[in-house]
């Protein structure tokens, strides 16, 4: 028998890192971003395929297609950030809504000194075209997104706005009649509009579930009297709120104008800064989404359940590649982008 040596020659894995195979690695990578743990992803593989793999290994092969990933990223980035400054007046007809929404979450780091909390950015890109009316089997209508983009980074708000920016131009930001922003109110979405949506037809829409959990949390810290007495009183300035009589709400809230407590919002301040992003029954009738959690954004999957579990701290720079990592997958874009750009790194031809 002839023998061939090296081993790994014969098997096609020379040069290649891990000792493993491309589609290996791939499969390791998307299987890590959707589980809680490595030590569970470690079980999975003895259980449904009887392969040992340490939990160490499997971290290293994530962060590796991770790494990929956000470099390939921030190569788009500086690409986006090239077509903006050389940009020309766009002047094709244009159609449509571009949904441009944000969430900001904090992660547990770990820094040399102990730990830290780091800022998380989300965002998410849709258009209105990708948008299908769908009725459940109990009768109820739902509108469906076919397509959309997930953006995630650990950092500061202009650095997101950055690599958001790139994943708004892909998806039509100069195509489309006009732009809705979703966010939380956090002030570092400011930037992003003034810096690449000043020339564009802009809808800032303040998320409805986030300022209804922000309603309740005051009334809760700053209403005095039992239960029912702040229930009801935030019930009731989220009645005026919903049927866009703002200066009602506004009035409600005045008696709290110099209500200061740590950790809980002043309402008057609240509702003030953002009384031009509220009124709700206009974007209704529009046909506008109102809040993040109707579209799902995916924070719950991307922080909750993968990066802020009990216990766990992230070094920053491989939780941004888990991060990037997802969110890929969580855009439907594993098969269509992880995959050739990994064949492509190594080298090697993708699969058909």
């Amino acid at each position: 028998m002839k023998m061939i040596a090296p081993f790994d020659i014969a098997l096609g894995l020379a040069g290649l890192p891990f000792k493993m195979s491309a589609a290996m690695m791939l499969d390791i990578a998307k299987r890590a971003v959707s589980v809680p743990s490595y030590e569970e992803l470690q079980s999975l593989y003895l259980k449904d395929r009887n392969i040992e793999i340490s939990d160490d290994q499997l971290r290293l092969v994530t962060n590796y297609i991770g790494n990929l990933v956000y470099d390939d990223d921030c190569l788009r980035r500086d690409k986006a950030r090239d077509h903006f400054q050389n940009r020309k007046k766009y002047r094709r007809k244009k159609s449509g809504t571009l949904y441009v929404v944000t969430e900001c979450a904090t992660l547990n780091i770990r820094t040399e000194n102990g730990s830290a909390r780091k800022e998380n950015w989300l965002g998410l890109v849709f258009s209105s075209k990708n948008i299908r009316n769908i009725q459940s089997e109990s009768g109820q209508e739902y509108r469906k997104i076919l397509t959309k983009e997930y953006v995630s980074l650990i950092g500061n708000a202009e650095a997101f706005g950055e690599h958001l920016y790139e994943a708004a131009l892909r998806n039509g930001l100069e195509e489309h009649e006009r732009i809705a922003v979703i966010s939380d109110g956090a002030p570092g979405i400011k930037s992003f509009l003034t810096t690449y949506c000043s020339e564009l037809d802009v809808i800032q829409i303040l998320d409805y579930t986030h300022l209804k959990e922000t309603v309740f949390r005051f009334a809760a810290a700053g209403i005095s009297g039992g239960e029912e007495t702040k229930t009801g009183w935030g019930a009731r300035l989220m009645e005026l709120i919903a049927a866009g009589r703002i200066s009602e709400a506004l009035k409600m809230a005045e008696p709290f104008r110099d209500f200061k407590r740590e950790g809980v919002p002043n309402i008057r301040a609240y509702l003030d800064s953002n009384k031009d992003c509220i009124d709700y029954p206009a974007y209704v009738k529009d046909g506008c989404f109102i809040d993040s959690s109707a579209i799902e954004t995916g924070n719950e999957s991307a922080m909750r359940e993968r990066l802020k579990l009990p216990g766990r701290r992230w070094d920053a720079q491989t939780a941004q590649y888990v991060l990037s990592a997802k969110m890929k997958y969580d855009s439907g874009l594993w098969d269509s982008y992880v995959v050739p750009l990994a064949y492509r790194h190594l080298g090697l031809r993708p699969p058909r």
